[in-house]
């Protein structure tokens, strides 16, 4: 009996410590969950006396101070909790209580919903306990889908994000190394340090509390599906801050695992493991990174600035051909002009595998051909030019990869060509006639580079396969930059024209002069006033740069007065109305800031 008691004792502690061991063990596979808050299991009206990590900025819950848990909005299940503003921003001030963290890696994260013309702010506190003592961040996103993120000074970033949907916000927190990466709708942000606070490259390295805050009655949004756990320290380059310096060879590239490395994440989480490289050339030129024949299904991205202000500079998938020995046409390849002696960034994510396959790195010096890169491209005037083959790696219709939507992605090759006229008027450009290969046209202002330049107008398939863009207004010293390209690798040349006619200054038509546009530029709203001879029939069309009809407003049986088309959800930019009667049209054209 002793014998038995005395080997029971010893096999129970035994198992009992091997699984707290087993418990306690962080792994990519096994984080450490703290929370994990979908609001399912609340009852509807005040958070806080219903959870042990939620709270007020005051501490007093239950009261107008509270989160509110409703069935307005879910991203998933039936519930999420609401802030709601007032005309004086609160009272709501609500507290997701994250422990004052001071070691550790974490992942940070929630989903928010932000209503069209709404807005939404949160912020970061050092001190769980004492709120606003430091603030670690601010993040305000506002109604036109723009957002500001402070950390370390005022909107140190703007970035983007979408109005009338979910999307998440996470945050990647090493406070061993004093670093956070912080990511919206699945693009990574900006990268700093966590111990900064809000305007001031100073601060305690403490990781305390999430602040939501309604500033005034135009903040009101909603918060879903919040998770917080401890995930494993960052370990050899699977994160920008270790990447591993490399010269021109060839790489292989191990499983990509656990978390942050990703530069773009989709939504079931492809994407936030990779690999990190890092390149610094000696010499202006091009630098090639291609895995065809490494036989992976592969993705990578290439920036310069560091990981505090990643530019994209280039990125591929699927751009190989299968031809390649143990290749894959889904494998990746591209080419980015360089500079001697900045260092550049390669990102190998998992979006489509978990890694275990070569890739390789080539450098020239060697100038490259005219019409492979937008800084490279063709100056034209009005006419007929031949494109013998697009071959150029430059493209840069190629990053709208639609990483949230189709499997397969429409990447290509290119041919850049430049024009800039001397006298304001209105430009064509377009293939329709002259070839039967199947081509897309994008039209450019701006500087190049795949983040400075603005796409003005594109087109697909406007005649059979061909393209066509007609009657853009261009103004006198702008440069315009023309990409042709093609699916199709090293696809064969074509002809294609462009035209150009001056605006000359002719008196309007008796039509014309009936319409007034106002105010120009607008920001809200935009009226036509009209007054025509006798009774009318009129419809008008609201179009954007690229030629899609927007909306569309009739007029019956009217001589006079005036319509209003509302602007403040559209894009800045220039924006036409055209106003048709049974006989006769008049297009005006304005613009909105």
């Amino acid at each position: 009996m002793k014998k038995t008691y005395t080997f029971f004792i010893p096999i129970f502690l035994l198992v009992t410590l091997f699984s707290f061991t087993l418990q306690a063990q962080i792994t990519c596979d096994s984080v450490g969950v703290i929370i994990d808050d979908s609001f399912e299991d609340y009852n509807e009206g005040a958070l806080g006396p219903q959870s042990d990590h939620w709270t007020t900025w005051s501490g007093t819950e239950g009261g107008n101070e509270d989160g509110i848990v409703n069935q307005e909005f879910a991203n998933n299940g039936l519930q999420s909790f609401k802030i709601q503003g007032e005309a004086d921003g609160g009272p709501q001030d609500v507290l997701l209580q994250l422990g004052d963290r001071t070691t550790g890696t974490y992942i940070l994260e929630w989903r928010m919903y932000i209503l069209e013309t709404l807005a939404a702010y949160f912020n970061i506190q050092h001190f769980e306990a004492m709120p606003g003592e430091e603030f670690a961040i601010e993040v305000d996103l506002t109604s036109d889908g723009t957002g500001f993120l402070s950390a370390g000074a005022v909107d140190v970033k703007e970035f983007s994000f979408p109005n009338d949907s979910w999307f998440r916000v996470r945050f990647i927190i090493d406070m061993d190394a004093d670093l956070t990466y912080f990511y919206v709708d699945g693009d990574m942000i900006h990268s700093w340090p966590i111990s900064w606070v809000a305007d001031e490259e100073s601060g305690t390295k403490q990781l305390g509390a999430v602040d939501f805050y309604p500033i005034d009655d135009n903040y009101w949004f909603y918060v879903d599906d919040v998770y917080f756990a401890e995930i494993p320290s960052p370990t050899g380059n699977n994160y920008c801050h270790l990447a591993t310096p490399i010269d021109v060879g060839t790489y292989s590239i191990g499983e990509l695992e656990c978390f942050g490395a990703g530069f773009t994440i989709r939504s079931a989480g492809q994407g936030q493991a990779g690999a990190w490289y890092s390149y610094t050339p000696s010499e202006d030129g091009v630098m090639t990174v291609s895995s065809c024949g490494g036989g992976g299904d592969s993705r990578f991205w290439v920036f310069s600035g560091g990981c505090e202000n990643m530019v994209i500079e280039g990125v591929n998938d699927d751009m190989c051909e299968t031809s390649e020995p143990g290749g894959s046409e889904y494998a990746s390849y591209t080419q980015v002009l360089v500079s001697a002696g900045e260092t550049y960034l390669i990102c190998w994510d998992d979006i489509w595998e978990d890694g275990n396959f070569d890739f390789n790195l080539e450098f020239t010096a060697d100038t490259p051909a005219d019409g492979n890169f937008c800084e490279y491209a063709i100056a034209v005037e009005p006419g007929t030019y031949t494109i013998d083959i697009i071959d150029g790696y430059g493209a840069v219709s190629g990053p709208n990869i639609g990483h949230f939507g189709s499997s397969t992605t429409p990447y290509a090759q290119s041919e850049w060509y430049s024009y800039t006229p001397t006298d304001d008027g209105m430009m064509t450009v377009q293939n329709c006639g002259l070839t039967t290969e199947d081509t897309r046209l994008w039209i450019y202002e701006g500087e190049c580079g795949i983040e400075n330049i603005q796409l003005i107008a594109s087109n697909d398939d406007e005649c059979e396969l061909q393209s066509q863009i007609l009657d853009i207004p261009v103004t006198a010293g702008t440069t315009y930059y023309i990409e042709w390209d093609s699916e199709t690798l090293n696809a064969p040349g074509f002809d294609w024209e462009l035209i150009f006619d001056v605006i000359e200054d002719v008196p309007e038509t008796e039509f014309e002069a009936t319409f007034e546009l106002s105010p120009n530029p607008a920001s809200e709203v935009v009226f036509i006033k009209f007054e025509l001879p006798q009774t009318s029939d009129l419809s008008i069309d609201l179009f954007s740069n690229t030629g899609k009809l927007l909306t569309n407003k009739q007029v019956e049986n009217m001589s006079n007065g005036f319509v209003e088309f509302d602007t403040s959800d559209l894009p800045p930019g220039l924006y036409f109305v055209q106003i048709r009667d049974d006989h006769n049209a008049v297009t005006r054209k304005f613009v909105v800031e």
